[in-house]
């Protein structure tokens, strides 16, 4: 009887590595987001405070697609907000976008919630429409910040 007992806590034991294995090697790679050639430069900085993150997102743009911006502001802010909604998923409110002409950059902010738990902030909505993770993706770390630039 022990030893019944012994092979179905195997077999068990080799069913459920096997599913761990199956899903692990069958992950689906991330989306990755579209690339836009006018976006000279980009800056996202999230930073945590309490239970909300404070999401900023600086576009550095080339000077014919910032005029073209400037000229209808709110089409440009109401596509940008859509496009953050579209991405992420996540509960966001406050948002707001800035121009700055000197700079040709905008500038959207937001608050996201939801993303806090215990002692730690889930930032996986974040990092897979990035392709990036934790684990794989080469991410340059200091005391209070994490850093990642792409090609």
């Amino acid at each position: 009887m022990k030893r019944l007992g012994k092979s179905v806590q195997t077999i068990i034991t080799v069913v459920i590595l096997g599913l761990v294995i199956g899903l692990w090697s069958c992950k689906e790679p991330a989306p990755t987001l579209e690339i836009n050639e006018s976006i000279a430069e980009r800056i996202i900085r999230i930073n945590a405070k309490g239970d909300v993150l404070h999401y900023q997102e600086t576009l550095f743009w080339d000077e014919k697609k910032f005029s073209e911006i400037l000229a209808d502001k709110s089409e440009f802010s109401y596509h940008q907000i859509e496009k953050f909604k579209k991405t992420y998923e996540v509960n966001a409110d406050n948002f707001s976008i800035e121009f700055t002409n000197e700079r040709n950059l905008t500038l959207l902010s937001c608050d996201i919630h939801g993303k806090f738990t215990g002692n730690w902030y889930d930032f996986h909505w974040f990092l897979n429409p990035l392709g990036l993770d934790f684990l794989d993706s080469p991410f340059d770390k200091s005391e209070r910040v994490l850093s990642w630039k792409g090609p």
